[in-house]
């Protein structure tokens, strides 16, 4: 759908008439009516904000669901030439070839706004819009993504309070580590997860909390989490640290009580015996 019938769709959606959508986003009736003929387009702003106020999500105004996207950069990959290569040569589904390459991300030690930093005149450049637009485009844009949105989203939920015991800029080292992740290693990382749930679902039932299966678990959990810290983060200190919030956090010890009842606090005490 065009960006003009996408405009006149939410306007018909909300039961509204044109003077009261130009009311609503501060423009006149006017330059609503040519939005919705096509005679003019609306820029990049005032599209979040027609967004933001009818409650719509931004991949509306594109033509292609957001799959049809990098999901690093936001560029269109319609054909696969553009898309990057996994480590095994096959192509990857997500990622275009100028930000994946091999497996790995080709822009690493990043941020977010840093790279929307480095890559708005090239995008700015493809969509024939201005340096201010592109930068506004990206930022609206890469939370939604893939490389970018579990960042962002664990930004939000965790944020404050990780920040708060660790520090900037231990957490932005972290997020640097996570967006810097090739799909193998995410995969990994997952596969990991899930073994770590298991191995602490048999070490719950040997009931020792310094046995075999502690240890097993306790070096899987400290693996895990060297995956996503900061390569001179771990310590066993930092790990007991962490079990303690399990105990304390709602969210933690909900995740881990799916394992057993009692999981969380057997994690925490296997934690600070074998660390």
């Amino acid at each position: 759908m065009s960006i003009k019938d996408t405009i006149a769709a939410i306007r018909k959606e909300a039961g509204i008439t044109q003077e009261e959508m130009a009311r609503r986003l501060y423009v006149t009736r006017q330059a609503v009516s040519r939005w919705e003929t096509g005679e003019t387009m609306p820029g990049i702003d005032m599209v979040k904000l027609i967004c933001v106020t009818f409650g719509v999500p931004l991949e509306r105004f594109f033509d292609m669901p957001m799959s049809y996207y990098c999901q690093c950069c936001s560029m269109p990959i319609p054909d696969e030439e553009m898309h990057g290569t996994e480590a095994d040569g096959s192509k990857s589904a997500d990622f275009c070839k100028y930000c994946y390459d091999q497996g790995d991300f080709t822009a690493k030690g990043m941020t977010m706004d840093e790279f929307i930093e480095a890559t708005a005149p090239m995008e700015a450049k493809a969509l024939g819009v201005s340096l201010d637009e592109a930068v506004s485009l990206m930022a609206t844009l890469l939370p939604h993504l893939k490389r970018w949105r579990e960042v962002d989203e664990n930004e939000q939920q965790f944020g404050d309070e990780l920040r708060a015991v660790y520090g900037d800029e231990v957490m932005d080292k972290a997020n640097e580590k996570y967006v810097a992740m090739g799909e193998a290693a995410h995969l990994q990382a997952d596969e990991l997860e899930l073994a770590i749930k298991e191995q602490l679902r048999r070490a719950v039932e040997s009931g020792d909390t310094e046995g075999p299966e502690a240890r097993k678990l306790v070096a899987m959990h400290r693996h895990w989490l060297c995956m996503y810290w900061p390569d001179d983060m771990y310590t066993p200190e930092a790990h007991k640290a962490l079990a303690d919030g399990y105990i304390t956090d709602e969210r933690f010890h909900a995740y881990y009580e799916e394992v057993a009842p009692g999981a969380t606090q057997f994690l925490h005490d296997v934690i600070h015996a074998c660390a």
